[in-house]
């Protein structure tokens, strides 16, 4: 029992040091013209911060209208990617084919690359295209992600074969097991690969910048950047306030699909 009251003290001291800097943002966005991001406590508390995200005074960039981009790439990414990481993830796990096996290596040693390798060659390629510009540009490179496609393979790997054994001697077809039986059954992974691509869409900064040159088609990461440099130390609770509305939806999604998150890793082997 004092262990385990022991374990619990730390968890709540280690989530207050986590949420402490959010804390200190949260109010220094409410904080008047003398905000210098030393207080903890707004002094003279004000809502002129927000309102200066929506008319940013001709200095910087809407930041609605960046957040509406991130939200845009963000989810059709993250809508796209379960579904080709998990038909993916299907045909490696339940549907054998010649080099499965090496399919599967090839997917694992090109994880090891770094994706600074491929932005030259990536930007060419968007570009020949005519995707540069555009939703297409910000959303399509996060929608295949060799490490959804490997998380999902091992969580119905793990899945009792019966079950879709079962499914095919009543006549059910790839498909239909795939979409009747294996999707329901892998929401947890799907969760975990949900929050995990939401993510690296929402804050992803160096490919937006490289894809997108009209301030129309910015994301909430370049925004972020422009806002810094238009009211620096200024308005610092203007910069402030832009921070809290670019973490708010990740932190969202995240306590929304914890549970789901937790099972998923705890049921495909990535947990350490």
């Amino acid at each position: 029992m004092a262990k385990r009251w022991i374990v619990t003290c730390i968890s709540i001291a280690m989530a207050l040091l986590w949420a402490l800097p959010l804390l200190w943002a949260l109010s220094s966005s409410f904080e008047g013209s003398t905000a210098n991001g030393n207080q903890l406590w707004p002094t003279e508390a004000t809502t002129a911060n927000w309102s200066m995200l929506v008319d940013p005074g001709g200095r910087a960039v809407n930041i609605f209208v960046a957040f509406f981009n991130s939200m845009v790439v963000a989810v059709s990414a993250t809508v796209l990617a379960l579904i080709v990481c998990s038909m993916a993830g299907y045909a490696l796990a339940r549907l054998p084919f010649r080099g499965n096996g090496a399919v599967l290596g090839l997917l694992l040693v090109t994880m090891l690359i770094p994706s600074e390798v491929v932005l030259v060659p990536l930007f060419q390629q968007f570009n020949k295209l005519g995707l540069l510009n555009t939703y297409g540009a910000l959303a399509l490179p996060h929608v295949v992600s060799l490490l959804g496609v490997v998380l999902i393979r091992q969580f119905i790997v793990n899945l009792p074969e019966d079950l879709t054994d079962a499914a095919r001697v009543d006549g059910a077809n790839a498909w239909q097991t795939y979409r009747h039986v294996v999707l329901p059954l892998i929401r947890p992974a799907l969760a975990t690969l949900g929050i995990l691509v939401f993510l690296g869409a929402w804050n992803d900064f160096l490919w937006p910048l490289i894809s997108t040159s009209s301030p129309g088609m910015q994301t909430l990461p370049l925004a972020l950047v422009t806002f810094r440099s238009a009211y620096g130390d200024i308005d610092y609770g203007v910069v402030m306030a832009s921070t809290i509305l670019a973490v708010t939806p990740p932190l969202l999604v995240f306590l929304l699909a914890q549970r789901f998150i937790i099972q998923g890793i705890s049921s495909t082997g990535l947990k350490g």
